[in-house]
């Protein structure tokens, strides 16, 4: 009899551990997954070309803005990219495998920024010969204490 609870006690340790197993199969692996790690949104012109965590920061609608991210080159070949969102814009030579910081590399200013922080104002990235694409891009203001002294 003490032998049965011992294989009783065994097949329900390897049944739990297989039931615990099976979560990690069924649930994704954040971090094998592409997704918006900052405040601002990515922008794939391709899988090669894009804008990596693009934000405004404004501190009111048709106020003066200014403009946050990358702007990603992952190809073999420089290649021009430009970014307009409003009445402000870039267009800047990216380098082959290499990035261009908005806000550090390269001041990107909106005028006057056409929506309220909290909102969503739309944004056109282009990389030349490639495409553009139109995106959602977050405005901020300085209600987040990290971007109080970056809000123009």
């Amino acid at each position: 009899m003490a032998r049965f609870h011992h294989l009783l006690r065994g097949a329900a340790l390897l049944g739990a551990s297989a039931l615990v197993a099976s979560c990690s199969v069924m649930t994704p692996i954040q971090t094998a997954e592409l997704y918006n790690a900052g405040d601002g949104v990515r922008v794939e012109v391709t899988e090669e070309l894009r804008a990596e965590n693009l934000m405004v920061l404004s501190e009111e609608e048709g106020g003066e803005g200014q403009v946050f991210g990358s702007l990603v080159n992952d190809t073999e070949e420089d290649v021009v990219m430009s970014l307009t969102i409003g009445d402000g814009g870039i267009q800047v030579p990216v380098p082959a495998t290499d990035h261009v910081v908005l806000g550090v590399d390269e001041i990107v200013v909106v005028p006057s920024v056409p929506v309220p922080p909290g909102a969503n104002a739309e944004g056109l990235v282009e990389a030349s010969g490639h495409g553009t694409v139109s995106a959602n891009v977050p405005v901020l203001d300085s209600t987040l204490p990290q971007y109080a002294d970056y809000v123009p």
